[in-house]
């Protein structure tokens, strides 16, 4: 059986959605790298919630 496991920078360039959940309840960043960052920066953008 073969299981597909993730590193901690695969993790992080894979959470677009997180990091636009995080700006939409006005969440500080996680982090400021990768998909994270850039679904952080649309969401915080449309929705004028900057909590930075």
């Amino acid at each position: 059986m073969l299981t597909q496991t993730k590193t901690k920078t695969q993790a992080k360039l894979d959470s677009y959605y997180d990091g636009e959940f995080d700006a939409a309840i006005a969440l500080p960043p996680k982090f400021r790298e990768g998909q994270y960052w850039r679904g952080y920066l649309a969401k915080a953008n449309q929705t004028g919630n900057t909590p930075f």
